[in-house]
């Protein structure tokens, strides 16, 4: 059974730093990581995010669908097909995607703001309704 973990911080506007250190730590123990995001231009500018933080360290990462995302261990991508990746998936959109039942882990983030607190719940009862244990991480 795919186990979900959500990380619960009261900061707003940190989900791409969270996101980043989440995917870090999953490539350090040598997972693959799907990062799912609502659009093209979220996954462009998270790439951008990603190549910016932290200064100090590298995240080797690739957008979905560029030359280097078959040898990529973290790959960023939309739609409803996220490739061969069945590992980790940090979900980043505001609904939890049709294909997160092949992956062996699901990572989701409830940040600061009203309107994705919102949202978290709603992602957090659609796993819980579905007979998933939640664990959650309170940061």
């Amino acid at each position: 059974m795919t186990e979900i973990l959500f990380y619960i911080t009261d900061t707003p506007g940190v989900r791409a730093s969270l996101a980043w250190r989440i995917a870090e730590k999953a490539w350090r123990q040598q997972r693959r990581v799907y990062i799912h995001v609502a659009s093209a231009a979220e996954a462009e500018a998270l790439d951008a995010h990603f190549w910016a933080e932290p200064a100090a360290s590298f995240l080797p990462h690739a957008l979905l669908g560029s030359d280097a995302a078959a040898a990529s261990p973290v790959v960023l991508g939309h739609g409803d097909d996220p490739g061969e990746h069945h590992d980790v998936l940090i979900n980043l959109a505001s609904e939890v995607p049709d294909f997160y039942a092949r992956f062996s882990r699901v990572a989701e983030m409830i940040c600061g703001d009203p309107q994705g607190r919102k949202q978290g719940r709603a992602r957090w009862a659609f796993y819980r309704d579905r007979g998933y244990p939640v664990t959650d991480h309170r940061l």
